[in-house]
């Protein structure tokens, strides 16, 4: 009795030992896909090992190995808020960690819902991970790309960003085909595993095997217009100057290091912006209210005259309420203004504090200076002698939604002003860059890119990108683009693909749940 008792703890440790070991290498996978790394290949094996770990699994254990894995990856993802909080939002280390730590559950639960829900419809109707898992994992990267404001920080799609001839078919589907296609291949590769390493598959083989008939089908087409749309040329009469002033994080607020800062941008300007259609300063590269500032303001819209040029830059501008807003300033080449672009959404707990008005307490999780207001004009591009311009400030690029929208309403070109001086060196500038490769293949725009301290680039249609910086240097980009009026599927049906999803899975589960219940009627005949 007490040697199969003991037998029975020390299976059930080794069981818990292998799910951990096995959700711990597919957390690990799940970073190494990602920017800087990029290894793209391995997101085609990266949940093998957590699938493998549920099998015989409950749910309590099935739930238990997302949660490892969740908390592996997005631990080694999103380590850099600890750095961007700390060193540069004036909140302390501690509280730091513990605002990651919450932000790293929160996600994990994701990834944890993940592996829950297969399990039961695996277990409770005998749906294979094939048919279940890609449509699941879909569709909680969506639901997180909109709740609580939405944070689609590394969707599995991105791992692909550089694999262009396969991702060129985001411009009919939107990025979460390629996280169905990539989720798709895991677990094609778990059942090939499966059946012919360990040869324990039980349910019938055909259904697996016609699926991934289709699925290399899919992939095949999806190359061949990818690489049909990569041959494809744009004109490109334009040309456009970034200027990365590589301004520090902890200078750039500093009211003695104001005047540095300016003349930072008007040298740089001066010198390398003459003859240009289009100059592009990073976020805030103007860090004070732009109208308060009458001599500033003097100078700097004398720059377009001066160079035969347009200017558009980052700066703040003040609200009749309480409060600023995060602007984009862009000037005609007669000095004249444009229009004015403020951001819409902001970043929570960096530029605002959700819910302080219920729970005050929230105030303190907030970076210093993050009392932004929202633009109410939404997401409206500003209309240039040259066209339309879209602009994406920092944050907002990470919303295919927002870019489509941008795209609807008359943007021609995509220009995103970025500071990512708050991550450091870390591999969050990468990651940042990497979204707008798809944003740029989505909606048939060029993406004209100035970033603070880098990444600043220009990144053609079909996500080439044409010219870039490196971090933390001060750097003049130049380079051409094209103004477009094209709408592409994704821009035009927005996340059609999710609706189909959704109705792809309510089928299988009504088939497998109509089966159950003609067969227990069958017994009780």
């Amino acid at each position: 009795m007490n040697v199969s008792h003991t037998v029975t703890q020390q299976h059930s440790l080794y069981s818990l030992q292998r799910t951990a070991l096995l959700s711990l290498t597919s957390g690990i996978l799940l970073i190494l896909i990602q920017p800087p790394l990029s290894l793209f290949f391995l997101a085609y094996i990266a949940l093998v090992p957590l699938l493998s770990a549920l099998k015989g699994k409950n749910l309590c254990n099935a739930f238990l190995a997302g949660m490892i894995t969740g908390i592996i990856s997005y631990t080694g993802l999103l380590y850099w808020v600890v750095i961007a909080m700390n060193r540069y939002g004036g909140i302390d280390i501690g509280l730091s960690v513990v605002i990651l730590i919450l932000l790293v559950l929160y996600l994990s639960l994701y990834t944890a819902c993940f592996t829950l829900s297969i399990t039961y419809l695996h277990q409770r109707l005998s749906i294979p991970f094939f048919l279940s898992a890609p449509c699941v994992w879909v569709l909680l990267e969506y639901v997180r790309g909109i709740a609580l404001t939405g944070f689609p920080w590394s969707l599995l799609a991105y791992s692909q960003h550089t694999a262009l001839p396969f991702i060129q078919v985001v411009s009919l589907t939107g990025p979460y085909f390629i996280s169905y296609m990539v989720v798709a291949f895991n677990t094609i590769f778990f059942f090939l595993i499966d059946v012919y390493v360990y040869k324990t598959y039980s349910l019938r083989r055909f259904p697996a095997y016609l699926y991934t008939i289709v699925i290399f089908m899919v992939l095949t087409a999806s190359l061949l217009f990818g690489l049909y749309r990569l041959h494809q040329k744009d004109d490109t009469p334009f040309m456009s100057t970034i200027i990365q002033g590589n301004i520090a994080q902890d200078m750039k607020w500093d009211e003695a290091s104001k005047i540095k800062t300016i003349q930072t941008y008007y040298t740089k300007t001066r010198d390398a912006g003459q003859n240009v259609d289009l100059i592009v300063w990073p976020e805030t590269a103007m860090p004070f209210v732009f109208d308060h500032e009458p001599y500033v303001k003097q100078h700097i819209t004398a720059l377009p005259a001066l160079l035969n040029t347009r200017l558009l830059f980052g700066t703040l501008s003040r609200s009749s309420k309480k409060g600023f807003y995060n602007a984009t300033y862009v000037y005609e080449k007669d000095g004249s203004l444009a229009g004015i672009y403020r951001k819409v959404h902001l970043v929570p707990f960096g530029e605002y504090t959700p819910l302080v008005d219920y729970f005050p307490f929230l105030e303190k999780l907030t970076a210093a200076g993050g009392d932004f207001i929202p633009g109410e004009e939404g997401h409206l591009p500003v209309r240039t002698g040259m066209g339309s311009l879209g602009i994406l400030i920092c944050y907002e690029g990470i919303f295919p939604s927002i870019t489509n929208e941008t795209v609807r309403n008359g943007a021609q070109v995509l220009v995103n002003i970025t500071n990512d001086a708050w991550f450091g060196k870390t591999s969050a500038p990468f990651q940042h860059l990497a979204f707008y490769i798809f944003r740029a293949i989505e909606t048939d725009r060029f993406v004209i890119r100035a970033a603070n301290t880098g990444i600043s680039a220009i990144i053609d249609t079909r996500g080439r990108i044409l010219t870039h910086t490196d971090i933390f240097t001060d750097a003049v980009v130049k380079g051409r683009f094209a103004m477009k009026d094209t709408r592409t599927p994704y821009v035009h049906h927005g996340d059609y693909c999710i609706v189909l999803m959704v109705i792809m899975l309510l089928f299988v589960v009504l088939i497998r749940v109509w089966r159950a219940s003609a067969l227990r009627r069958g017994e009780k005949a």
